[in-house]
């Protein structure tokens, strides 16, 4: 089974009710972000799964890999956590990103605070809704 990206390693994987999930770093943000495999011969429609700020790798009736991302307005990430934690690198432009999201927080609650564990947490959510779904 191939992964999301070519030529970039997840961060963090695993398999959780029969579907395979992983983290990988975005780009430009630095933030993390989750993905779970659709199985092999099945077709799920994205628009019917519930997951922070919906599905934004993939729309509408989707095969292989979908994902979300926490870089909506409201998610945040401690850079401590990014950088020592997790050990990967975030920009310039990355740490002002996130610095303005902290900035902004209210603690309202469609806002979330991300760590890694809490964003598997959401990967799994996801796979356990694919299980459903491609069944």
């Amino acid at each position: 089974m191939s992964d999301p990206f070519t030529g970039r390693a997840a961060l963090y994987e695993g398999e959780h009710n029969g579907i395979r999930w992983c983290i990988y770093q975005a780009p430009l943000s630095g933030v993390l972000n989750g993905y779970a495999r659709i199985p092999d011969g099945r077709s799920v429609n994205t628009d019917t799964l519930d997951v922070h700020g919906g599905i934004t790798y993939g729309s509408g009736v989707c095969t292989g890999w979908i994902g979300f991302d926490t870089a909506h307005a409201g998610d945040v990430w401690d850079l401590d956590e990014l950088q020592q934690r997790v050990g990967i690198h975030v920009s310039a432009a990355g740490r002002a990103w996130i610095e303005q999201e902290r900035s902004m927080w209210s603690g309202a609650p469609w806002e979330r605070v991300w760590t890694v564990e809490a964003l598997q947490a959401e990967c799994e959510r996801l796979c356990d809704q694919l299980a459903q779904v491609s069944a």
